[in-house]
């Protein structure tokens, strides 16, 4: 049954120029674009399936109808594509249903319409567009002559609208992932730009700091030595995570470079000499399980940068007078490095969480300690080496993280 004009008349006017449906309006970028075969095709088989003499997909802005596809109009209204001041699409996209228009003279509001004497326009029927919830548009059948529509010459329309519209949400969908793939390129871009700034401004201290201790070295202060060697060999250590940040490899790079042929009792001891007087301020024991195993061929600093993360965690956690037991064994093809502690462990749902980037404990979020990194890390460099890594721990007795590497064979 036809819509009663004074029903749409009331709010018409705000909707037009609402600002909301001119945002949407404006956002399928469709005003003023060429003309497609996709909405051409739908516009033609309105024609023939309803048999009417001439169809359209109208995009309703606040000034004008633009006609995204039409099939039956006149050569001049082909040619321009738009229609300025109030149409009958208007009057659709006021509508929550088909508007439907028997005879436009039977009644003075629909006869006022200018295009029904410049189209010679006797019968209407329109569907609103909706996308992203607001009117933007409509799709329309119109015929020279009065008639009565058909409840399936109808409902052939709306399913012609609603495919019209699924395809403009979808272009719709498609842009704003293009655009949110291109903020996200943009982002890494930044900050990989930052991360080279940053890595490039810490070659200047780090060269300050080895030059220095190259020279308490020389003056021979015996006492002193091992403290300047660790200092040195944390140094070297920054400096290959400097070369690291300002490659194009970074942390989560599969490639292996550096590697050489070494025992797994060095790489402990190193990690141990390294660690020492950070567990000694914090009143934890390093204990090294005398032991001699097989050779491994991994990058010795992306190990010891491992075993150091480890240890670190160990004397984040443990309580002062704790020991942390490094260690080594060996089976046919690989060798197991384990970095023990008898600290307060972790429970089931910590542990499948612990190697995930940017986790953290409860403890580590409680203090405010650390990005949760580390073991991601470690994970990550490990695997480099061809290795893997498990966790194994229950509250209250301790955790043991063990490596796993490939026995190196001559």
């Amino acid at each position: 049954m036809p819509i009663a004009p004074q029903e749409l008349v009331a709010h018409l006017d705000p909707l037009v120029s609402d600002p909301r449906r001119l945002a949407a309006v404006h956002s399928i970028a469709l005003l003023d674009s060429p003309t497609e075969e996709t909405f051409d095709a739908m516009s033609r088989l309105a024609v023939n399936l309803v048999g009417a003499p001439a169809s359209f997909l109208s995009i309703v802005d606040a000034e004008r109808d633009f006609y995204k596809s039409a099939h039956g109009f006149p050569q001049e209204l082909a040619a321009a594509r738009e229609v300025h001041g109030r149409t009958f699409c208007h009057y659709a996209i006021a509508s929550t249903d088909p508007l439907v228009i028997e005879d436009t003279h039977a009644d003075p509001l629909w006869r006022a319409v200018p295009i029904v004497d410049s189209l010679d326009v006797r019968a209407y029927v329109g569907v609103p567009l909706i996308v992203d919830g607001q009117p933007i548009g409509s799709f329309c059948v119109i015929d020279n002559q009065p008639r009565t529509w058909t409840e399936t010459e109808i409902e052939t329309l709306v399913q012609l609208a609603k495919a019209a519209a699924r395809e403009i949400q979808l272009r719709s969908a498609l842009k704003e992932s293009e655009a949110n793939a291109e903020r996200a390129h943009a982002l890494a871009k930044a900050n990989e730009e930052l991360l080279a700034v940053v890595a490039h401004d810490l070659r200047s201290p780090l060269q300050v700091m080895g030059l220095n201790t190259t020279v308490l070295a020389r003056a021979g202060h015996a006492p002193s030595l091992p403290a300047i060697r660790r200092i040195e060999g944390a140094i070297t250590s920054m400096k290959r995570l400097v070369d690291d940040l300002l490659s194009t490899h970074a942390v989560d790079s599969r490639e292996r470079t550096l590697c050489e042929t070494i025992a797994p009792t060095r790489l402990l001891a190193d990690a141990a000499d390294a660690m020492g007087m950070v567990a000694e301020r914090a009143g934890i024991h390093l204990h090294l399980v005398p032991g001699q195993t097989g050779e491994v061929f991994v990058d010795y600093a992306q190990l010891l940068r491992v075993l150091c993360n480890l240890i670190g965690n160990c004397l984040k956690y443990c309580p002062a007078g704790s020991t942390v037991s490094l260690s080594a064994t060996e089976t046919a093809d690989s060798i197991v490095i384990r970095v023990t502690d008898d600290g307060p462990g972790m429970g089931e749902a910590e542990q499948s969480c612990a190697f995930e980037r940017g986790w953290q404990g409860s403890a580590g979020v409680a203090g405010q300690d650390g990005a949760g990194l580390g073991l991601w890390i470690v994970r990550t460099l490990v695997e480099q080496n061809q290795g893997r890594v498990a966790l194994h721990s229950a509250a209250g007795q301790g955790t043991e993280v063990a490596v796993r590497l490939p026995r190196h064979r001559s």
